[in-house]
């Protein structure tokens, strides 16, 4: 459409459709598909009615070369066609506020549930290591079911430990750090006292 915006394709600079920009100069679509590719020019009445929307596109406010300002309904909550945009901010910043509450409690608790099993390891590691050394294959071992015991007991609390510990809190931690920033974030778009 390079005959009808010299920065670009106007449609796309106004997000129209050709559909869109037809009705408004009151010609076809199909008059204006053959306009964009170049093979048929604007009548005068179409052109006419063109002029002030590339005016203003051309304007300050409207340039292509820069982004526009903010729309009324971006910046004033209070703004009527506002509410439905709120309304969706308000449901996912209560969605996001429950699951961030969620995930604290089940850190806390896959913090006590670590707790056990650490204390084992740190019991059981000395004794296990404070066992005399097996004998020699085929010699009768009377350490034998304290070392499995211990053994068994150690893997177990290893196991449930990539379970409870350390990493899946860590990771735990990290969804409510994020969910903490959507939430500002969510609430700096709504008026004040509006959460």
């Amino acid at each position: 459409m390079a005959n009808l915006s010299s920065e670009g394709n106007l449609r796309q600079l106004l997000g129209l459709t050709q559909l869109e920009l037809a009705e408004h100069l009151r010609i076809s679509r199909d008059l204006l598909a053959q306009v964009e590719i170049n093979r048929r020019h604007l009548p005068t009445p179409a052109l006419i009615r063109l002029a002030p929307m590339l005016t203003l596109l051309h304007s300050a406010g409207g340039g292509v070369s820069t982004a526009p300002p903010l729309a009324d309904v971006e910046t004033n909550p209070q703004h009527p066609d506002a509410a439905p945009g709120l309304e969706d901010v308000r449901q996912r910043l209560r969605q996001c506020q429950h699951e961030a509450d969620t995930a604290r409690y089940q850190l806390e608790k896959l913090r006590q549930q670590a707790l056990p099993f650490r204390r084992r390891i740190v019991v059981l590691t000395p004794l296990l290591a404070a066992l005399p050394p097996p004998p020699p294959e085929g010699s009768p071992d009377p350490d034998a079911r304290d070392r499995r015991w211990y053994t068994d007991l150690l893997a177990d609390a290893r196991w449930k430990l990539t379970r409870f510990g350390a990493v899946p809190q860590a990771q735990l931690d990290a969804r409510i750090q994020a969910l903490d920033l959507e939430i500002a974030a969510l609430q700096r778009l709504l008026p004040p006292g509006n959460s």
